[in-house]
């Protein structure tokens, strides 16, 4: 049986994080990464982007000579069925492997409507989460003129972008548009953009069942309405990937890896980092969260008690020729002093919201280059003058 110092299990950026944070200590520890991907590690988040364009090197996070040359062994196809945290052995389909140390950076998977379509209506209905997953999509989106996207977040906005020029219906369970991102007068300009680029957005609306009837999706809404779609895209939220765990010590009420703040479980030697961690109950669920709770655990593998530093963690998009960025708190603005400053023309909006004179939050849409100076004051106290500085649209 093989056995490794630190044992991988997940091989996004979280899992690549901690490997890779641990090499630029320490070229001894042996370190094995489990991937259920039958390819190398890649970029999430760039999967709306290649529906239309042929996959290339910038997909991959790491080219395949970095494994080699950093001396991690990466299993590919590698499921994981069991864990055995007493004896610390992981059970894969036709063997078994050793560890020391073990991170549980398996990720999420998304919710694909198993509960509400029919079973005739499956083989034409998606989500967009891993490389199987688009090569699906890459497949079908040329034979289709009309697409309907259940769930309008980030991914459901960058979505129905890529596939302007269809048929896109946004279907969205809220009132508004990325009700965490956007305040209200966000919201408003951004779903007036969409709108003007012949989207379909339907808000208020939960789906109650899909059909299929004479080649076309039935969508039945909670509103009484009917959509009728060639396609359907699920982007309505993700569940932590722990079907393999079965030990009750660390699951979190949400069915996640419960984590302290040094990414730390409560079984001895066993990390949890990414999508599936989580601390105090709760998982950001962004590629910055996977990528600083990868940092602690390699730091804590290497003994340098870390903990993770609790801090607004940014949101960006690009969508319909807009851009946005959104950190700390923007909605529940009580008792905090309002800068705003919106030039409709220009399609630009600025928001600052201060809290006993510090920066607590703020948004910008379309006029985000200083947004890197900006993050920096987030927590601290800023002058008016400050204010007026980054709130002029230029």
């Amino acid at each position: 049986m093989e056995k490794f110092d630190v044992l991988i299990i997940g091989s996004g950026i979280a899992g690549l994080t901690v490997a890779e944070e641990i090499r630029k200590e320490d070229s001894n520890l042996s370190i094995g990464i489990l991937s259920n991907e039958k390819i190398l590690p890649y970029y999430r988040l760039k999967l709306p982007y290649y529906i239309y364009n042929p996959i290339d090197e910038k997909f991959f996070i790491k080219p395949e000579n970095w494994f080699k040359d950093s001396n991690v062994k990466i299993y590919l196809n590698s499921p994981v069925i069991e864990v055995d945290f007493d004896h610390k052995i992981i059970f894969l389909s036709d063997k078994k492997i050793g560890y020391k140390k073990l991170v549980i950076a398996s990720g999420a998977k998304p919710y694909n409507g198993d509960d509400v379509v029919d079973i005739r209506a499956r083989d034409n209905v998606f989500s967009l989460r891993t490389y199987e997953d688009l090569i699906r999509l890459k497949e079908i989106i040329p034979r289709v003129s009309e697409v309907a996207i259940i769930g309008a977040g980030l991914l459901g906005i960058e979505l129905a972008s890529t596939l302007e020029g269809k048929s896109v219906f946004l279907i969205e369970i809220a009132e508004r548009l990325l009700t965490k991102q956007l305040d209200e007068v966000g919201a408003l300009l951004f779903e007036e953009e969409i709108r003007r680029r012949g989207i379909n957005v339907i808000f208020n609306s939960k789906v109650e069942r899909i059909e299929k009837t004479n080649n076309k999706l039935v969508i039945f809404l909670s509103n009484n309405k009917e959509i009728l779609s060639d396609i359907v895209i699920f982007s309505a939220g993700v569940v932590p990937n722990t079907d393999f765990v079965n030990d009750k010590r660390i699951l979190s009420p949400r069915k996640g890896i419960g984590v302290d703040t040094r990414m730390q479980t409560s079984i001895e030697d066993v990390f949890a980092c990414g999508d599936v961690a989580y601390l105090d109950n709760q998982n950001p669920g962004t590629w910055a969260f996977a990528v600083e709770s990868g940092k602690v655990v390699g730091k804590n593998i290497l003994g340098q008690n870390i903990e993770y530093q609790r801090k607004p963690i940014p949101y960006f998009l690009k969508a319909f020729g807009m851009e946005i960025v959104s950190a700390g708190n923007i909605i529940d603005v009580k008792e905090s002093n309002l800068f705003e400053c919106l030039n409709k023309e220009k399609m630009v909006y600025k928001k600052f919201v201060l809290k006993n004179k510090k920066l607590i939050g703020y948004l910008l849409i379309n006029d985000t280059k200083t947004h890197s100076q900006i993050s920096k004051f987030l927590g601290q106290e800023v002058n008016l003058k400050w204010i007026e500085k980054y709130l002029e649209i230029k």
